[in-house]
């Protein structure tokens, strides 16, 4: 008995190739079912959003005109104070001022849940990006972005300037859900759980039907061959 706990069972490529001719009908079907699952769920139960971005330059003042290293320290300070800015237009107070120039009934917390900032690559462009279920309201807030936030970073830093270089635009193409890549995947998935579980089912099928199926699942040795006789 602990040999034949302990027996490692191999399954050759025949045995695949087998499981899937003989249960070609179900991993077809699972295969439908799962892609046209996934494809139904993001095509109809999810709801699409829409990003617009505006991207800003920071551009910081030089303390030494006739140093020959101020445009370098002034490009490290713009990197240094990006952070700071990102910060800053995370505020509440930021927020609120957002939220009475839009022309939309959002709270500060919607708001906060829409907009997203980061630095570009250790440079001196920060971007926001907004995100929401309509085109025309993330354009709209994106626009607001680029408008108050320059104005309102600059009153803080004087040594520094918020400079708008990429002005939002209208999405043409929802951001999510990615319908095409997800119902691939969904593809390939229903393949994978096809083909497992037909493999699944021809292992422990105890059914003999062949002196392979004796020699390879009992590991005995076949003496003789009654014949079929018709």
């Amino acid at each position: 008995m602990g040999q034949e706990s302990g027996q490692v069972i191999e399954i050759s490529l025949a045995d695949i190739l087998s499981s899937v001719k003989n249960h070609i009908v179900l991993i077809i079907l699972i295969t439908i079912i799962t892609t046209g699952s996934i494809f139904g769920v993001n095509k109809y139960f999810i709801t699409p959003t829409y990003d617009s971005t505006v991207k800003f330059y920071i551009e910081a003042s030089r303390i030494d005109e006739d140093n020959p290293s101020a445009g370098l320290q002034a490009v490290t300070l713009a990197q240094r104070i990006s952070n700071t800015y990102i910060e800053l237009m995370k505020t509440n107070s930021f927020f609120n001022l957002l939220q009475t120039e839009i022309d939309a009934n959002l709270s500060v917390a919607e708001l906060r849940r829409s907009i997203s900032y980061k630095s570009l690559q250790e440079t001196e462009i920060i971007e926001a990006n907004v995100r929401t279920d309509s085109p025309e309201l993330s354009l709209d807030i994106a626009k607001t972005i680029a408008q108050i936030a320059p104005e309102a970073m600059n009153e803080i830093k004087s040594n520094a300037m918020l400079k708008v270089i990429d002005q939002p635009l209208l999405a043409e193409n929802q951001s999510t859900p990615h319908i095409v890549r997800n119902t691939a995947l969904g593809f390939l998935l229903g393949l994978f759980i096809g083909f497992m579980l037909a493999i699944t089912i021809d292992r422990f099928n105890i059914k003999i039907k062949t002196e392979e199926d004796i020699t390879r699942n009992f590991d005995i040795n076949i003496l003789g061959v009654v014949p079929k006789v018709k």
